[in-house]
């Protein structure tokens, strides 16, 4: 026996744990190791064989921590907007008087009891409105009320050592959808596939403490393009990730451990095609401490058309001869239609991302 192919398998620890999470390995490298030449070389020498040379084709823990992909945000969308001073109710109704009422007793005695009254206060108000007994204004009122109860409800539960699961599931309630300008189908396919955990953090702003929880939706069209379940050390997956409020600054959250597969496994849905690329190297020589080797664009617009069978020069004159009958029928200006066909044209040589610049 001169060569033994011991293939695969050895797991790479997405959230640090190092624990049998999905997204973990609770052993180290050199235990793995010593583990699989300790049984060959048991059986080698049991047989009174020679020591093979071990070969293995560990492919995620190799190239996993090579890689990581950077998505800028461009805006957040808050499922509830929370009041910095509630104003007292105007509608006139026995369910917005209870409400109310739930809302200024909760004391750090009776958190859980109000949010249930709220609960159920919420839940009659949408029965009746359902039913026609309630008019809009008062079941606005109720809603509105709910989302300050949870406000001050997670306001006693704030460092708690235990936070019952409802509690839990009333912050994701509350959490932001901060929109980004990426593929999940393209990038971060196995997040989609099989719901894989990847260690997600902004980049920037580290000074600051994130006061906000979000969630984070790409830019295709499927409802299945968000990233919802993020790393935790203590649980297996957490439904928010702490971001900071947008500003009017560009805010950039980095993904890590990609390098296993994403870009290539990554599909065209939506024709996003593959982002643009560079390749750093660590260097103690440069005064950075590293320097870019090489840049490479992303997919045009042009490129990822072509791939469904739309050619750059049909489409350009297609768009002409559109422009053309506009300037007959005397809809259109020459000059004007021969600035819309450069735009179209430049737009089809364009990165398939958005150009937030």
């Amino acid at each position: 026996l001169e060569y033994i192919d011991v293939g695969g398998g050895l797991g790479v620890d997405y959230d640090g744990s190092r624990t049998t999470f999905h997204s973990s390995i609770n052993y180290s490298l050199n235990e793995y190791a010593r583990d699989v030449i300790y049984n060959i070389m048991d059986v080698c020498d049991a047989e009174g064989v020679g020591h093979p040379v071990v070969i293995s084709e560990s492919g995620r823990a190799l190239v996993a921590h090579h890689s990581l992909l950077v998505v800028q945000t461009f805006g957040n969308i808050k499922k509830a907007q929370v009041e910095d001073e509630p104003v007292a109710p105007t509608a006139k109704h026995k369910l917005v008087d209870d409400a109310w009422d739930a809302y200024q007793n909760i004391s750090e005695n009776n958190p859980l009891e109000a949010y249930h009254d709220a609960q159920q206060y919420k839940l009659e108000a949408q029965t009746r409105f359902e039913l026609g007994l309630l008019d809009l204004e008062v079941k606005a009122e109720v809603e509105r009320i709910f989302w300050l109860v949870g406000v001050k409800v997670l306001e006693f539960f704030q460092g708690a050592e235990y936070v019952p699961d409802e509690i839990v599931e009333l912050e994701s309630k509350y959490s932001d959808q901060y929109l980004c300008n990426f593929s999940v189908f393209q990038s971060l396919l196995d997040h989609w596939g099989f719901g894989q955990l990847f260690p997600i953090m902004p980049l920037h702003r580290l000074n600051e403490q994130p006061r906000r929880r979000g969630t984070l939706a790409d830019i295709t069209c499927d409802s299945d393009g968000v990233v919802s379940k993020f790393i935790n050390l203590f649980e297996e997956g957490v439904d928010t990730l702490p971001l900071h409020e947008l500003n009017d600054q560009p805010y950039y959250l980095g993904i890590f451990l990609t390098g296993a597969y994403q870009d290539i496994m990554g599909d065209l849905h939506n024709l996003f095609g593959r982002v643009n690329e560079a390749h750093v190297f660590l260097d103690e020589d440069e005064e950075e401490g590293y320097y870019i080797e090489e840049t490479i664009p992303g997919t045009t617009m042009e490129k990822a058309l072509a791939l469904v069978q739309y050619e750059e020069n049909d489409l350009a004159r297609k768009m002409k001869r559109q422009f053309d009958r506009a300037i007959k029928e005397d809809r259109l200006r020459p000059n004007e239609a021969m600035r819309l066909l450069s735009e179209y044209t430049k737009g089809l040589r364009g990165y398939t991302y958005l150009n937030l610049d």
